[in-house]
C-alpha cells in the first residue's frame, strides 16, 4: 500500500469514528440528560467519582496493551514459520488484562470498604464500590476492540463504542428512573453497557482472525509474567496519565464535595467531542505509526505526526470555538446550576485540544523510549497535582480546570524538548499557525455578534456562532491556498 493509500486510509478510518462517535455524542448527551435532570448534581457527582476511579484502574490494569498489541501482532507475523497464531497473541493480551482487572478491582472495592467503614460500602462509597468490577470489562473490551482494528475492522470499534454501549446505558439508566432508584440506576446501566459492548468486540475478533484456537491454546504464565515486566514502563506512563486526566476532578470531590464535583464532571463531559477526534484517528493511525517507526525511523514518523497535529488541529479549533462561546446555555441545558462550569469548560477544552494534538508525539516514546515517557508523565502528574490543589481552595472548579491548563503546556514545552534532543524531531511552530489564525479570528466575530455572555440559547448565539465557522472556514482556506499548505498525513508506512 503507498504512502497516500496509507493517509486515505487513516481518513477513511478517521471519518467513519468520527460518525460514530457523533452518534455516541449524542447517547453520551442522553445519557448527561437523565444524569442531571432527573438524578440531579449530588448524584451525577458521586456516579462520576466512582467512573473516574475506574478509568483510573483502567490505565494501570490495560498495561498499555491498546497500543502495544499491535507491536506484538506486528512482530509476530515478521516471525514466519516460527510465529504463534495471531488469536493466541490476543488471548495473551486478554489473559494479562483479566489478571491484572481483577487485582485493580479488589483493591478499588477494599479501599471504598475501609473508607465507608463495612462491607458492602455504602453512602457516598457505594457507587465506587458497584462500579469498580467494570476495571475488567473496560480493560477487555479495549483489548478485543484494539484486535479488530489491527485488522482494519473499525466497524466494530465505531458501532460497539457509539451505539451499543451508550445507547443500552441510556435505555437501562431510564428504565433505573421509571423504577425510582437513583445513583444505582446509574450503576447498573454503566454494567449493562459494558457487558453488551464486550460480547459485540468478542463477535468482532471471530470476524477478524475466525476460530479462537482455544483446543491449542496454552496459557504460560512464566511468558506472560515475562511480558508484564516488561509492560511496566508504558503501563506506569498510562496510570499517571490516568489519574492525572482525573485528579482535579478527585480533589474537587474532596475539597468541594459531591455536588460541585457533579458541576466540574458536566464540564469534563461537554469537552468530550475535542478528545473525540483524535480518538477517532488513533483507530488507523496508532497501527500506522507504529509500522512507520519500524520502517523508516523516528525522524521520518515525526514528521508524519507533525501533520497529523496539523489536521487535528483544524478540526477540533472550531469545536473550541463552539464550546467557549456557547458553553454556559450548553450547561445550563442538563439542569440548574451545572452553567456554573462554563469557566472550567473553557480552559479543559483548551488543555485538551493541546493534549490531543500536540500531544501525538508521545507516540514516539510509547514504542521508542517507554522510560522517557514515564518520566514526563511523572512531572506532568506533580504539576497537575501541586497545581490543582493550590487553585481549588481559592478559585473553585475554575481553578482546577486552570491548573490542568498549566500543566498542559508545561507537558507540551517539555515534550517539544525531549523529542527533539532524544530523536532530533522538532515540529516548526509554523504547522499550527493556519488553524490558530482562522480561530482567533472566527473568536472575534463571535464575541462582536454575541456580546455578554448569557446561560439562555437565543437566536444572536446561533447567529455567531454560523458567523464564526465561516469566517473560520474561510480564512483557513485563504491561509492555505496562500502558503501551499495542505491538511493531509503525508509519509506513512503500511506494509
Amino acid at each position: 500500500m503507498s504512502e497516500a493509500a496509507a493517509s486515505r486510509l487513516v481518513l477513511r478510518g478517521a471519518a467513519a469514528t468520527g460518525a460514530g462517535f457523533a452518534m455516541r455524542l449524542g447517547a453520551r448527551l442522553g445519557m448527561l440528560f437523565l444524569a442531571g435532570r432527573l438524578f440531579g448534581p449530588r448524584a451525577f457527582g458521586a456516579y462520576a467519582l466512582g467512573v473516574a476511579a475506574v478509568e483510573s484502574g483502567v490505565g494501570l490494569a490495560g498495561l498499555s496493551l491498546k497500543r502495544v498489541l499491535f507491536q506484538w501482532l506486528d512482530d509476530n507475523r515478521a516471525a514466519g514459520e516460527a510465529a504463534r497464531r495471531d488469536v493466541h497473541i490476543v488471548l495473551d493480551a486478554c489473559a494479562l488484562v483479566l489478571v491484572a482487572g481483577a487485582g485493580i478491582a479488589a483493591f478499588i472495592m477494599a479501599g471504598a470498604c475501609v473508607a465507608a467503614g463495612g462491607w458492602p460500602a455504602r453512602g457516598p462509597y457505594a457507587a465506587l464500590f458497584w462500579l469498580a468490577p467494570m476495571v475488567v470489562g473496560q480493560v477487555l473490551a479495549d483489548v478485543l476492540l484494539a484486535a479488530s482494528r489491527w485488522k482494519h475492522l473499525i466497524r466494530y470499534e465505531v458501532v460497539g463504542r457509539s451505539l451499543v454501549e451508550p445507547y443500552t446505558q441510556v435505555a437501562v439508566a431510564l428504565a433505573g428512573w421509571w423504577a425510582g432508584w437513583s445513583t444505582a440506576a446509574l450503576i447498573v446501566a454503566y454494567w449493562a453497557g459494558n457487558l453488551t459492548l464486550n460480547f459485540y468486540a468478542l463477535a468482532g475478533v471471530r470476524r477478524g482472525f475466525g476460530s479462537l484456537g482455544l483446543n491449542s491454546y496454552r496459557l504460560e504464565p512464566a511468558r506472560l509474567r515475562a511480558i508484564a515486566r516488561g509492560l511496566m514502563p508504558n503501563t506506569a506512563t498510562e496510570l499517571l496519565g490516568g489519574l492525572y486526566s482525573r485528579l482535579d476532578l478527585y480533589l474537587v470531590g474532596a475539597l468541594m464535595g459531591p455536588r460541585w464535583a457533579g458541576y466540574y464532571a458536566m464540564a469534563q463531559q461537554v469537552r468530550t467531542p475535542i478528545k473525540q477526534v483524535r480518538q477517532s484517528f488513533d483507530g488507523l493511525l496508532i497501527p500506522l505509526i507504529a509500522r512507520t517507526i519500524a520502517d523508516k525511523g523516528a525522524a521520518a514518523t515525526g514528521a508524519s505526526l507533525t501533520a497529523a497535529a496539523r489536521l487535528l488541529l483544524a478540526v477540533q479549533v472550531p469545536i473550541l470555538l463552539v464550546l467557549i462561546a456557547l458553553g454556559e446555555p450548553l450547561l445550563a441545558l442538563f439542569g440548574p446550576g451545572f452553567e456554573r462550569g462554563h469557566t472550567a469548560l473553557a480552559l479543559l477544552a483548551t488543555a485538551e485540544l493541546m493534549a490531543a494534538s500536540l500531544g501525538l508525539g508521545d507516540l514516539l516514546l510509547v514504542y521508542l523510549a517507554p522510560q522517557v515517557g514515564l518520566s514526563m508523565a511523572a512531572i506532568t502528574f506533580a504539576i497537575g497535582l501541586a497545581a490543582t490543589a493550590a487553585l481549588v481552595p481559592a478559585y473553585g472548579i475554575a481553578g482546577a480546570g486552570g491548573a490542568m491548563l498549566l500543566a498542559t503546556i508545561v507537558q507540551t514545552l517539555v515534550r517539544r524538548r525531549v523529542l527533539h534532543r532524544r530523536f532530533g524531531h522538532r515540529a516548526p511552530l509554523a504547522f499550527a499557525a493556519a488553524p490558530l489564525v482562522a480561530g482567533g479570528a472566527a473568536a472575534a466575530v463571535m464575541l462582536a455578534i454575541r456580546g455578554p455572555s448569557d446561560p439562555m440559547l437565543d437566536a444572536r448565539d446561533m447567529l455567531a456562532l454560523a458567523a464564526g465557522l465561516a469566517t473560520y472556514a474561510g480564512v483557513l482556506a485563504a491561509w492555505l491556498r496562500a502558503s501551499g499548505e495542505r491538511l493531509r498525513i503525508t509519509g506513512l508506512s503500511s506494509s
